[in-house]
């Protein structure tokens, strides 16, 4: 005997069945809710924050508010309050600058400097860019800044003086620079100016290759300079990257590809700990010996090319401990052309430990004392003692040693007698020498 069922039974068992599968939904839902919603609690608590400063600065401000500027400075405000030294907001006028250094252009004045112990203890000019605005004005090395924007440099520190010539284009600044004994004042303008980043020179049986900044034209003339050197039959590459802190990772790691040997070069650690490729090189490498000089001033894209030849090509390092900038930002642009330099990884080694924070300790050590320091930029290449430094290190490495009247052998006497200079002394500090 069938049973029959009332349509009201039925539709009571079907309004349990489908409570029951909403009930499985939200439980199966409450987890990724929960995880959801601190987030969208802090972001509402941070907007209802801005929501009543504004209220009350409207209400209450005595006079007119500039909102683009208030918008400049909230934006500005928000990236700060990360905590990260590297992030940073930049304006459409920013933006545009960005853009022209990376496209291998300089904004300043053109000129680099540094406090001078003697001359009075101004400010003595070492280098001055071709076409720039000092070059036009006719200021020239050996030149001393004797006032900037009428404030006497005398007491001034270096950081002061970089600060107070700093600017965008189209800022100008009045300095008083002293040329022959005759003193003048003159107002420079910031703009963009074209200025070579490679430096190519071959000392002895060696190939030095300069490598200032990180650009756009920067691995077409470290090709050409490399191919150059090679073939003069170079037995080892020396690599400066002192005062180097570009922060272009991609050309640097272009650059870098030139040279080391195929496979992974770097990895990057992105949010969540995932360890992924980040650059790779190609089979086309240098097969010859690497050395790279390095400085406190060595930084960010110069310091993962630096790694990278140690890691890949069994490079050695030498110089001084570099920055520690061992993170990786991009640039984004905002939809009103102002953008945001965002770090967004940590750069990973093939083999070496993390540099971010620590920086990478040299292989041979050659610091400068205070007055080989001051001399340094108005020493030849061949005078420069971490530059020789480096050609020692590469002596040994091309089983070779410089002769004290700077002749190469090859003996095995020479050999022997360079591997035993080089390696008895790897951590050479030169505060206690006489150079």
């Amino acid at each position: 005997m069938k049973k029959r069922y009332s349509l009201s039974v039925m539709l009571s068992v079907m309004f349990v069945a489908m409570t029951l599968t909403f009930c499985a939904t939200i439980v199966l839902s409450t987890n990724i809710f929960e995880k959801k919603v601190e987030s969208v609690s802090a972001k509402r608590a941070m907007y209802d924050k801005i929501s009543d400063i504004e209220s009350v600065v409207r209400q209450h401000y005595y006079t007119d508010i500039d909102d683009e500027k208030v918008i400049e400075s909230l934006s500005r405000g928000f990236l700060e309050g990360l905590g990260d030294s590297e992030t940073e907001y930049l304006s459409v006028a920013d933006v545009i600058e960005y853009q022209e250094i990376q496209s291998g252009k300089i904004i300043g004045i053109g000129i680099d400097f540094i406090k001078s112990r003697e001359n009075n203890g101004y400010m003595l000019v070492y280098n001055v860019a071709p076409d720039s605005p000092a070059d036009i004005q006719g200021i020239k090395a050996g030149n001393t800044i004797s006032a900037i924007g009428g404030v006497s440099t005398v007491n001034m520190s270096y950081e002061t003086a970089v600060e107070m010539l700093s600017g965008k284009s189209g800022d100008a600044v009045t300095l008083t620079y002293i040329s022959e004994g005759k003193e003048t004042e003159a107002t420079l303008t910031h703009k963009s100016y074209d200025a070579s980043t490679v430096i190519q020179k071959k000392l002895d049986n060696f190939g030095y290759i300069k490598i200032s900044a990180f650009a756009q034209g920067t691995v077409s003339d470290l090709d050409y300079a490399i191919n150059n050197l090679t073939g003069q039959d170079i037995s080892v590459l020396i690599v400066d990257l002192r005062d180097n802190a570009s922060k272009e990772f991609e050309i640097a790691a272009k650059c870098a590809d030139l040279i080391l040997k195929e496979g992974t070069s770097m990895y990057a650690v992105y949010k969540g700990g995932d360890r992924k490729v980040l650059y790779t090189s190609d089979k086309n490498m240098l097969n010859i010996p690497v050395v790279v000089i390095t400085n406190g001033d060595t930084g960010y894209a110069a310091e993962m090319f630096a790694v990278m030849k140690r890691d890949s090509h069994g490079a050695k390092i030498v110089g001084t401990t570099t920055m520690g900038k061992g993170t990786l930002q991009n640039m984004y642009r905002l939809s009103d052309g102002s953008g945001i330099i965002l770090t967004v990884a940590t750069l990973s080694p093939m083999s070496s430990d993390s540099y971010n924070g620590v920086g990478i300790m040299p292989d041979y050590e050659k610091t400068l004392d205070s007055v080989s320091a001051e001399a340094l930029y108005q020493m030849s290449t061949e005078e420069d003692p971490q530059v020789v430094r480096a050609m020692e290190v590469a002596g040994y490495l091309a089983g070779v040693s410089r002769s004290a009247n700077g002749d190469s052998s090859s003996s095995e006497d020479t050999e022997r007698s360079s591997e035993e200079t080089v390696e008895s002394s790897p951590r050479d500090n030169s505060d206690s020498e006489s150079e």
